[in-house]
């Protein structure tokens, strides 16, 4: 229940303590919710600040939109050790119509920002090493959620797949893991690529920038 501080000509303001954001990761994509009662001439406003450094430094407020990305976090805000703070303002025109705010919602979505830098597409080669049994899949938000996907592998396999030269290989032995790939090799366009990962996996690249000359 929240504990309002101030209530001055028909105002209200309450302000969250430091809430630590939970994961650490390059960016994520995010949203605030809430839910909330405003009959006519009343208004409840939400506002944000984060601190990466935490604690010791805090950003400026900023209005949020309901169903809105957080500001001041997008996929290449780096998250570690971050905190949010929020705070609610509510107004009325008058003492018989009364604003109620009821609950808020914060959503993180780890993700991989992969920056081609070059003149065309990069078609890297990728390790992915399994984390329990299952699927695994890279799909890039920002083209047409292209998916690069792998069904059924094993804890603690490795797979190796060059995607210029498009070949696979795996470290179980005699196991061809083609019947097991979507067929879809990975290639970024040139610019910022959100990729989300979807599967347990420690995963690593190894790419070169095409340059035209």
């Amino acid at each position: 229940m929240a504990r309002w501080i101030s209530l001055i000509n028909l105002r209200g303001v309450y302000t969250s303590p430091p809430l630590p954001i939970p994961i650490n990761c390059d960016g994520a994509m995010t949203k605030i919710t809430w839910e909330s009662d405003a009959p006519k001439n009343t208004q409840v406003i939400i506002q944000t600040r984060v601190s990466f450094d935490g604690g010791y430094h805090w950003t400026e407020w900023r209005n949020c939109v309901n169903g809105g990305q957080i500001p001041e976090i997008n996929e290449d805000t780096g998250l570690y050790g971050a905190s949010i703070v929020y705070r609610v303002l509510m107004q009325s025109k008058a003492y018989e119509h009364k604003p109620v705010f009821k609950s808020v919602t914060f959503y993180f979505e780890p993700v991989l920002v992969f920056d081609n830098k070059g003149d065309l597409p990069c078609r890297p080669e990728i390790w992915i090493t399994k984390k329990g049994n299952g699927d695994f899949s890279i799909v890039n938000l920002t083209h047409n959620n292209e998916e690069f996907k792998f069904n059924n592998l094993i804890d603690g396999e490795t797979v190796f797949v060059d995607n210029e030269n498009q070949d696979i290989e795996t470290s179980l032995a005699v196991t061809y893991r083609y019947k097991d790939f979507n067929d879809n090799f990975l290639s970024f366009p040139v610019g910022k690529n959100v990729l989300r990962v979807h599967g347990i996996a420690d995963i690593k690249f190894r790419y070169q920038f095409k340059l035209l000359q």
